[in-house]
């Protein structure tokens, strides 16, 4: 009886223990399916989306390749009208250029005062060393520029700064520029003197930049001589200068790099004075037109 009443219930327990396999068979199964549904749909969702980037991705290249056709056919547009809109603009103009640092290059910027008809007198361009004086420099230097006034040590360069801006725009005191350029201090070209505009080449890609040392004591020297000056820039520089030329009571361009820049300076040299360019503050991209010419 005992063996009896055993057996039935190894047997039950068998039969519910093969159900609770069997229940766990299926649910696994079911599973593995539902997984494998939810498998395959967010392969087509990627595949999808692949195809989908795949596709917007060609119209961008179309789209760049488009743009880029555009901007070399207004390229050809601007280098042929821009002679002619700019011709004798300046005619008999003498500039001086003066940039504050080397770390650009503005020969687009020159070339476009040619065609208007300017005559570049003169380009200096201080070099980065400026900013590096070891105390034997600031010690020659300063005896040299004490024949000029009081040199306070500390601000040796501004002094040299305003110094030197005049003897550009006058033609006095050459024996400096001659120095300064011996020195490795300047880069300097043309001749001085018999100057009708200077423009100022500003903006730095050094956060330690010349700004308040070079270009502030510059400006304040050329407008005690009455000397008509404009402050520019590249539109790709890390630290703009635009916002203290203002503050100066400069006409700005800020994007002297492009064609745009180059006939927006054209035509603040004609009186069209303001604040040009492409970045914030600017009162428009250009003048609205020429001035009048005689």
């Amino acid at each position: 009886m005992n063996i009896n009443i055993r057996y039935y219930v190894l047997t039950i327990a068998a039969i519910f223990m093969a159900l609770g396999i069997g229940i766990f068979i299926g649910f696994m199964l079911d599973g593995q399916k539902a997984f494998s549904i939810q498998q395959d749909t967010i392969i087509n969702q990627l595949e999808q989306k692949f195809k989908d980037i795949q596709s917007e991705n060609s119209n961008l290249k179309n789209n760049v390749q488009n743009l880029t056709k555009e901007k070399d056919i207004l390229n050809q547009y601007g280098k042929i009208v821009f002679p002619i809109l700019v011709s004798k603009k300046l005619e008999g103009v003498k500039v001086a250029i003066i940039e504050t640092n080397n770390d650009f290059i503005c020969s687009g910027m020159i070339n476009a005062l040619t065609k208007a008809g300017a005559s570049i007198n003169s380009i200096t361009i201080f070099n980065n060393n400026i900013n590096n004086l070891s105390d034997a420099d600031k010690k020659d230097l300063s005896n040299y520029l004490s024949k000029y006034g009081t040199v306070d040590s500390k601000n040796i360069t501004d002094f040299l700064s305003a110094k030197l801006s005049n003897a550009i725009v006058t033609g006095q005191d050459n024996d400096l520029i001659t120095y300064l350029k011996d020195k490795g201090y300047i880069n300097f070209n043309g001749v001085s003197g018999n100057t009708d505009f200077v423009i100022i080449v500003g903006g730095s890609n050094n956060k330690d930049n010349n700004l308040n040392i070079i270009d502030i004591p510059i400006i304040k020297q050329i407008k005690t001589l009455n000397i008509p000056i404009v402050g520019v820039e590249p539109s790709d520089v890390k630290y703009s200068y635009v916002e203290t030329y203002k503050k100066q009571r400069l006409s700005t361009v800020d994007n002297i790099d492009n064609i745009v820049g180059q006939t927006a300076l054209i035509m603040v040299m004609q009186g069209k004075e303001g604040h040009y360019g492409v970045k914030p503050g600017d009162s428009a991209l250009m003048p609205d037109s020429f001035a009048n010419t005689p």
